[in-house]
């Protein structure tokens, strides 16, 4: 994935999204599914690839969200 992709992450016992190349977390939640969906969104609204990974670190999902370029005619 590229730089400014957001990361659903677990990490000290909370799931946390963070754009990638940043040090911080955008946001945390105590549930997966909270951290997922504000995830999902951000990735969204940022038009950038969202991946979901385990509690070990493993990627377990990847979405992208880049607008599509439709081939010239």
């Amino acid at each position: 994935m590229a730089e400014g992709d957001v990361h659903t992450v677990y990490e000290d016992g909370l799931w946390k999204n963070r754009v990638e190349g940043g040090t911080r977390a955008s946001n945390t939640s105590p549930r997966r599914v909270d951290a997922v969906v504000a995830g999902r969104q951000a990735a969204k609204k940022r038009h950038v690839g969202h991946v979901v990974h385990t509690p070990d670190g493993d990627i377990e999902s990847e979405r992208d969200y880049r607008p599509r370029s439709h081939p010239a005619r």
